[in-house]
């Protein structure tokens, strides 16, 4: 049972990425792109570290897309007036278009994953996702099994 599970659950995500990709092709910038752009819409000016430590990714990873999205136009990096080690990121107008492409694209894809799901149903499915979540975490902190 928990190997089929777990083949579901690697399914299921591999089909939202799939849907996703589907609707952001057109736009320019890729998926995880479009995952940072949104959360500079939240938290604007985040500099580079927060968003790798948000995004759970390395300060690598967003380094590179930061670049492709300066190149592209899509965002600006200044430095901090009071600490020149630290870069903001800021969006632009272009940026902002994208952005607002995004909301109406991840909403159609939320729509489109949770249809025929009641609101109960959501709720037992955020707590069990919450609860696989911290599994998770807690095992990778710790190096293996619980």
């Amino acid at each position: 049972m928990e190997s089929r599970l777990s083949m579901k659950f690697r399914r299921a995500d591999r089909a939202l990425k799939r849907c996703i990709e589907h609707q952001v092709r057109d736009t320019g910038v890729f998926r995880s792109q479009h995952r940072l752009l949104m959360h500079l819409s939240h938290q604007p000016n985040c500099s580079q570290v927060e968003l790798a430590q948000h995004l759970e990714v390395s300060p690598a990873a967003i380094a590179v897309s930061i670049k492709k999205l300066e190149k592209g136009g899509y965002i600006r990096r200044e430095t901090d007036a009071c600490d020149n080690r630290v870069h903001q990121v800021t969006i632009t107008s272009q940026g902002e278009q994208v952005i607002r492409q995004s909301i109406t694209m991840f909403q159609q894809v939320e729509a489109q994953m949770l249809n025929g799901f009641s609101e109960r149903e959501m709720e037992l499915l955020d707590c069990f996702l919450e609860r696989i979540y911290r599994n998770l975490e807690t095992s990778g902190k710790m190096g293996g099994s619980k």
